[in-house]
């Protein structure tokens, strides 16, 4: 799905899903063979020990917090990692020798590429991220849960226990401030951005900049119905193809 000229736009919940399932297709129970590290300075940890601590790790599974991509791995430990702006993971087929003198002319081997997961399937996953502003952390499973926690994430929208109440109850707690501004805080509603935020109150025929307190209860369910349609539909179509944002 694409969508007009914007301005910089963070990959939202559809397409971080979208990614989350297309990985998790690919590499769940593969084993990490080998590891390069062509930037660090969004690693949570020195390279030789985010290195020798996820070497020969199998990827269990791939789950997703609001935004957030959550890597769960053998040995009781998660990769927490988050696009930002240009974050990307991309699957690759493993035709280039992973040596820092030879990273091949693609794109995804290139002078943005952070670190490439060389993977038993004989596939392998690119980090990369122009504009660096995405981080990769190896967390215990423990300090993942901690440092989730901490981020204060609101109810998943697609969850069935958000509810059109639920939704209600939050944004009113701020009954002057503007309706969109409000949808796109992730202690509110997580995972709803710029995109979705402004789809949704298109749909449902509210003003963007409506205080949160002049919406009834008739519109609130509108609201609710809107943003879950647009979020379903979206997953659908794979994300938009806005900026830089591209699948796995």
């Amino acid at each position: 799905m694409k969508i007009g000229n914007s301005d910089k736009i963070m990959p939202e919940l559809p397409e971080v899903e979208t990614i989350r399932r297309q990985l998790e297709k690919e590499i769940k129970n593969t084993i990490i063979k080998k590891v390069v590290v062509n930037f660090s300075g969004r690693l949570n940890l020195p390279v030789k020990k985010f290195i020798r601590l996820i070497t020969r790790k199998k990827f269990l599974a791939v789950n997703r917090r609001a935004k957030l991509l959550i890597f769960e791995l053998s040995g009781g430990l998660k990769l927490l990692a988050h696009l930002k702006m240009t974050g990307r993971f991309v699957i690759e087929n493993n035709s280039v020798s992973l040596s820092h003198g030879r990273r091949g002319e693609g794109l995804e081997r290139g002078k943005h590429t952070h670190v490439v997961f060389e993977l038993s399937s004989g596939k392998i996953l690119v980090w990369s991220d122009f504009r660096k502003f995405g981080f990769l952390k190896l967390l215990s499973s423990i300090e993942a849960e901690k440092f989730v926690e901490k981020q204060n994430y609101g109810p998943e929208p697609l969850d069935k226990k958000f509810t059109w109440i639920k939704m209600a109850m939050c944004l009113r707690s701020k009954p002057k401030a503007k309706t969109k501004p409000h949808l796109l805080d992730q202690t509110c509603i997580a995972g709803v951005g710029n995109i979705y935020a402004t789809e949704a109150l298109w749909m449902a025929k509210i003003h963007p900049l409506t205080a949160v307190g002049k919406i009834n209860d008739q519109k609130m369910r509108a609201l609710h119905r809107s943003l879950i349609t647009i979020l379903k539909k979206s997953i659908i179509c794979g994300g938009a193809s806005a900026d830089t944002y591209v699948d796995a």
